[in-house]
């Protein structure tokens, strides 16, 4: 059940999960209620049979004569207290149940006979999983189905004097509780643990003569849909819509060859697990107003939808490169969540107009009306939301190709859920690659300690005097060999793999394409601008081919120090500002915004000062600032930033600073010298 709060276009939506199941039939008698039907057209009435109320009849005009009561009637006037009321059949409690009446009507009901309570049907028994009890909050009017043929069949209760004092909570009509706050939960966390058997014993006179599909699909017109739109913001915050969604399953026959969503040749399947709602598929039951809030798939991951049957569903997008302009809207209107979670959109829970993001942050939406019978696909890191116009069944899954690479590697995860569903890229690529991903290996007690899992460390030694040391890492494996086979010292350990298998380069552990491998004198190869920024290293050119010499005696000190970038090992160069220790690989520099010199560098040997061609490097903290007097004019009438530009070339490695940022770096993609504009792939993320 979903919850929606707000006002003027932007709202928060709360899912509230019910312990209630429907069968098809159930879902659309649901469906087909009032308050949740859409909204008639214009001078017609709804299509269910809850039409308007019937005109009363007029009232006899009061007369002087004082009428006599015909046997079996009432007289005027309140009833005596403990004088039981009238029994009703059967089928006139049906007749009257389909007839709303009016507040008079209903007053004038309860003065005549004591309101009964429809029998509840009774649904199959759920088969309950371990610490799962069913919710409690039922409401009769809003939650059950009840049939007309039900209700003939059932025998109504035999009514009971009504005594002194305060009702029994179980009589009349209650007020719908609120729901339980353990009731909501994330979206990651009903995925991952909605795993529930399908119930064993179906009613299957329920689907006798049923026709699962939506007669008037037709009506759902583009005039139509955008009527349907507009009342939808405009009364988001009335009604409950309820949502069957993240339901596993499908319903492609499995001999369907093509577009068969459940069987989608991608990526994904090269990881050999099934991960629910990414590679398994879901289906969803909608109706009108149940609403998927604005957000991203997990992973960035693109991702397929098909409705199979019913009304449309309406779909709003945000381009890619309006994606930032987007996320800093909505930072802005949410400060607080943003503030706690970085990705506070992949929660799913808030919603904005288009209108409003068109008018006040000037982000263009895109529109789509998504019928039944078509596929809609999704792009990576790209935002989307929407809602269903009416009752209808769609499924969807992830899926990824070579070109999520790029997307996948830079994606980002929301932290403050523990179950937030990710993707190893560096799994997938060591598979495509042929290469062994054994999950587990086998350790000895002499290997290394820097290999050892965080968590299997030692503990360190106490600090304080006098009190014993720590359990030693001897000890603390024997209390978790407690039970196992004695004399057996060999255990599992999880690997982590840092890299790439095949190693690219001796000097630095990155894998980049604009910059070409030579050959070392070791046999290994050698990116051309690590042996140029390393100092012990240098280029020879034989037969035309630059070889790398010196690379083993490199400085070991330096090859064990950490980059402050990519927290890797074997550093090619520090920074040469006074106490700074900042290091960085050479393929590394420029992302980082490290501001490399070349030229003529003094260089001191024995206390003498020789000048002889180097690089001069400096971090981003220590780089020359710009001016504060600088602006958009001074830098467009810099000379020596324009010819700089003119002579970039597609390919060539650029830096950047916006106007009060830091730097950043990318590859040239194309040089547009009459628009003054450079397009690039920044680096690393593309």
């Amino acid at each position: 059940m979903q919850e929606f709060a707000g006002t003027h276009g932007t709202y928060t939506q709360a899912n509230i999960e019910k312990q209630r199941s429907y069968n098809l039939p159930q879902w659309k008698s649901l469906c087909a209620e009032s308050n949740h039907q859409p909204p008639a057209k214009r001078g017609e009435r709804r299509t269910n049979n809850e039409a308007v109320a019937k005109p009363r009849p007029p009232r006899p005009q009061p007369s002087t004569a004082v009428a006599t009561p015909e046997p079996g009637k009432r007289r005027r006037g309140r009833p005596p207290k403990h004088r039981p009321a009238l029994v009703q059949p059967a089928q006139t409690e049906s007749a009257e149940l389909t007839q709303p009446t009016t507040s008079s009507d209903a007053d004038a009901a309860h003065i005549d006979e004591q309101p009964q309570v429809p029998p509840t049907p009774t649904s199959p028994e759920l088969k309950l999983e371990r610490d799962e009890t069913p919710s409690k909050d039922f409401n009769v009017e809003q939650d059950v189905v009840v049939e007309e043929e039900t209700l003939k069949e059932s025998t109504p209760q035999q009514p009971t004097p009504r005594r002194r004092g305060r009702p029994p909570k179980s009589a009349g009509r209650q007020p719908k509780p609120k729901a339980a706050p353990g009731e909501k939960k994330s979206v990651t966390s009903r995925r991952m643990y909605n795993k529930r058997e399908a119930v064993e014993e179906i009613d299957e006179e329920a689907f006798k003569g049923f026709n699962y599909k939506l007669e008037n699909v037709d009506e759902f017109s583009r005039e139509r849909c955008l009527e349907l739109e507009q009342v939808y913001w405009k009364t988001l915050n009335y009604g409950t819509p309820m949502y069957g969604a993240d339901m596993p399953g499908s319903l492609f026959d499995d001999r369907t060859a093509s577009w068969n969503v459940a069987h989608l040749e991608n990526l994904l399947d090269v990881l050999g697990t099934k991960v629910p709602g990414v590679n398994t598929t879901y289906v969803y039951l909608g109706m009108w107003k149940a609403t998927f809030a604005w957000h991203l798939e997990d992973v960035d991951l693109y991702s397929i939808n098909y409705i199979h049957f019913g009304a449309p569903k309406q779909w709003y997008s945000i381009s890619q490169e309006d994606a930032r302009k987007f996320e800093s809207a909505m930072k802005t209107l949410w400060p607080r969540d943003a503030k706690h979670c970085d990705q506070f959109l992949r929660h799913k829970t808030y919603l904005i107009s288009p209108e409003k993001l068109k008018s006040q942050f000037n982000i263009k939406v895109n529109k789509l009306i998504h019928n039944e019978g078509e596929f809609v696909i999704t792009y990576p890191y790209g935002y989307h939301s929407g809602f269903n116009l009416g009752y209808n069944c769609a499924e969807s899954v992830n899926f990824a190709t070579e070109a999520w690479l790029n997307y996948g590697r830079i994606a980002k995860k929301c932290h403050c859920e523990a179950d937030s569903v990710w993707v190893d890229v560096n799994e997938i690529e060591r598979k495509l690659r042929g290469e062994p991903t054994p999950e587990y290996y086998t350790a000895s007690e002499d290997e290394d300690d820097d290999d050892m899992d965080v968590e299997q460390m030692p503990t360190p030694p106490s600090s304080v005097r006098g009190r014993p040391k720590g359990s030693t890492k001897k000890r603390k494996r024997g209390l978790k060999d407690v039970g196992k086979e004695p004399g057996r010292k060999v255990k599992r350990l999880k690997i982590r793999v840092r890299g790439p298998g095949a190693e690219p380069c001796v000097l630095c552990p990155n894998d980049i394409p604009y910059d070409v491998l030579l050959p070392t004198d070791t046999g290994k190869k050698a990116h051309r601008l690590c042996a140029l920024y390393t100092p012990e290293t240098y280029l020879v050119v034989e037969n035309g081919i630059e070889i790398v010499y010196n690379v083993a005696n490199i400085n070991k000190d330096r090859l064990n120090l950490k980059c402050n970038f990519c927290r890797g090992k074997r550093v090619s160069f520090q920074c040469d500002s006074r106490k700074c220790t900042r290091g960085y690989h050479a393929t590394c520099a420029a992302a980082a915004g490290v501001q490399v010199d070349a030229g003529p560098m003094p260089l001191f040997i024995d206390g003498v000062e020789y000048i002889s061609e180097g690089f001069d490097f400096r971090c981003r903290f220590h780089r020359p600032k710009r001016s504060k007097n600088a602006n958009s004019e001074t830098l467009e009438d810099n000379r020596l930033i324009m010819d700089y530009a003119r002579s970039l070339k597609k390919g060539d490695v650029v830096q950047a600073m916006h106007l009060g940022g830091d730097a950043f770096a990318g590859t040239v993609v194309e040089n547009r010298g009459g628009e003054m504009t450079v397009l690039v792939d920044v680096i690393p993320g593309g």
